[in-house]
C-alpha cells in the first residue's frame, strides 16, 4: 500500500487525476460523470451499489468496500467520487480504509463552483459554501479534507488550502456573510433605480441559458458545453417592439440535489429570480430526461415560494431534435415556445409573446409638453414607444405607449387618454 501511495501521489504531482465513479442509478451516474469532466478529472471506472441498504459506516457495503480496494490497487485511480453527500463520519471511515482521496457530489459541485466562480460576489458566495461544508467534518484543532493535498475538492477562492481550524473557520464564515449583507443591500438600491422590467432566465444547468441571453441582447456572456459555465448574474437590457425596454438576468443553473449551502450563499444572485416580473424556464429538449429536469426546476422554484410567477417554457435547442418530439411538446405543454438559441429558430415567437406580456401593462397616451418641460421627451423615448411626436406653437404633442406607472406621473400633461 505504501507504493501504491507513493504512485497515487505521483500522479497529482503531474495533475493527473483518475477518479472511480460510485452511485446507485444510471441517470445521476451519467450526470455524475459531466461533472467529473468538467471538473477537469477522467473517470475511469464506474462502481454500482445497492440503493437498498445504506451502511451508516461506510455507506456502501464492506464488500464493495473491498471491491474498490482491489479496483484501486490494479488501475491505480488517485480520487473515488460518491454520486451522494456522505455525513463526515462515513467521508472520514472510507478515507481511512482505502488510503485515497474521497470527495462527495456536494465537493464535486462546490469545486466547480470554485473554478467558475470570476467575480468577487461569487467568490465570496463559493468560498462561505465549501466552508459551511467543511466546519462539521472538521476533527480537533486542525485537519486536512484528504490525505492527498492538492486537486479536486481542494480548490476554493479563499484560503490556498482547506487545512484551517474551526476557530478561524467560524471567524471566516462570519466576515464573509457581512460582506453579503453589504452586497444585498448594494444590490436592493440598485433595484430601486430600475424603471424597466425584470425577466430572469432560469432552468437547468447546460440548457442554453447563456446562449439565448446572448442571441436575445447580444451580450457576450461565457457559454460553453460544461455545467455551471455561468455562475455570476449577468443583466442586459433590451428593447421590445411595442418600444418597451426590459432587462433580462440570466442566474446560475440547477441541478438535482444542488447542495444547500450554494443555495443559501446565492441568495443574494437568487434575488433577481424572486423580483423578476417574468420567469423564462429554459429547458434542453434534447435530453432524454428533460421531464425530470423540468421537475427539478420547478421543485426550486416552489422552494423559492416563486409558483405565482408569469413562467414561460422554453423548450431550446429544437434544431437537434426531430418534428414528431417538438409537435409531442407543443401538444404535451401547449402555452410553450420551442426555439433554438443557437440558430434563432422560434425566437422571434418568443419575443412576440413577451412583447404582449408586456404590452398588457401598458397604454397610449396623448400629452402636450410644454416647452420647458422638453426633458420629459427624452424619458418618454428611453422608457416607452413614441408613436407621434409634433413640435407646435404652445407645446410639443406627443401620442406614445407607456406603462401603467409612467402614465400616472405624467398625468398633468395629458391631453385625452384613447383604448390601451
Amino acid at each position: 500500500m505504501i507504493k501504491l501511495k507513493s504512485e497515487l501521489k505521483a500522479n497529482l504531482k503531474n495533475n493527473k487525476e483518475e477518479a472511480i465513479l460510485v452511485g446507485k442509478e444510471e441517470n445521476s451516474i451519467n450526470e455524475l460523470q459531466g461533472l467529473t469532466n468538467t471538473a477537469g478529472v477522467i473517470s475511469k471506472k464506474i462502481l454500482y451499489h445497492s440503493a437498498n441498504h445504506i451502511n451508516p459506516a461506510y455507506y456502501i457495503s464492506e464488500s464493495k468496500l473491498n471491491t474498490l480496494k482491489e479496483e484501486i490497487s490494479k488501475n491505480k485511480e488517485n480520487v473515488v467520487i460518491f454520486d451522494n453527500e456522505l455525513s463526515p463520519a462515513q467521508h472520514r471511515n472510507i478515507e481511512e480504509e482505502l488510503e485515497i482521496k474521497i470527495i462527495d457530489r456536494t465537493q464535486l459541485i462546490m469545486d466547480i463552483f470554485a473554478q467558475h466562480a470570476h467575480t468577487k460576489e461569487s467568490k465570496i458566495q463559493v468560498e462561505l459554501a465549501q466552508l459551511e461544508y467543511l466546519l462539521p467534518r472538521i476533527k480537533g484543532q486542525g485537519t486536512e479534507m484528504s490525505r492527498l493535498a492538492g486537486g479536486i475538492g481542494t480548490r476554493g477562492p479563499g484560503e490556498s488550502k482547506l487545512e484551517v481550524d474551526r476557530r478561524r473557520i467560524e471567524k471566516r464564515i462570519h466576515r464573509l456573510k457581512e460582506k453579503l449583507k453589504k452586497v444585498s443591500r448594494v444590490r436592493k438600491n440598485q433595484r430601486k433605480n430600475r424603471k424597466d422590467p425584470l425577466i430572469a432566465l432560469v432552468g437547468y444547468t447546460n440548457a442554453g441559458k447563456s446562449t439565448l441571453m446572448n442571441y436575445l441582447t447580444e451580450a457576450e456572456t461565457e457559454v460553453d458545453d460544461k455545467l455551471f459555465a455561468t455562475l455570476d448574474s449577468t443583466l442586459r437590457k433590451m428593447k421590445l417592439p411595442a418600444g418597451k425596454n426590459v432587462i433580462l438576468t440570466d442566474t446560475i443553473g440547477f441541478i438535482n440535489r444542488l447542495p444547500h449551502q450554494l443555495l443559501a450563499s446565492f441568495e443574494s444572485t437568487l434575488e433577481e429570480i424572486r423580483n423578476a416580473d417574468i420567469l423564462l424556464h429554459v429547458i434542453d429538449l434534447n435530453q432524454q430526461d428533460f421531464e425530470n429536469k423540468i421537475n427539478v426546476v420547478n421543485n426550486v422554484l416552489s422552494d423559492m415560494d416563486l409558483d405565482d410567477k408569469t413562467i414561460i417554457k422554453v423548450f431550446n435547442k429544437c434544431d437537434l431534435v426531430n418534428e414528431a418530439a417538438i409537435s409531442d411538446i407543443n401538444l404535451q405543454y401547449p402555452e410553450s415556445i420551442s426555439i433554438s438559441a443557437q440558430t434563432g429558430n422560434g425566437v422571434d415567437k418568443l419575443i412576440n409573446h413577451l412583447n404582449m406580456l408586456i404590452k398588457k401593462s401598458m397604454q397610449k397616451i396623448e400629452l402636450n409638453i410644454p416647452y420647458n418641460r422638453a426633458h420629459i421627451i427624452e424619458k418618454l423615448h428611453e422608457e416607452g414607444n413614441v408613436i407621434t411626436e409634433e413640435y407646435q406653437e404652445k407645446n410639443i404633442y406627443i401620442k406614445a405607449l407607456v406603462s401603467n406607472k409612467l402614465a400616472d406621473i405624467l398625468k398633468p400633461y395629458r391631453k385625452k387618454e384613447t383604448a390601451k
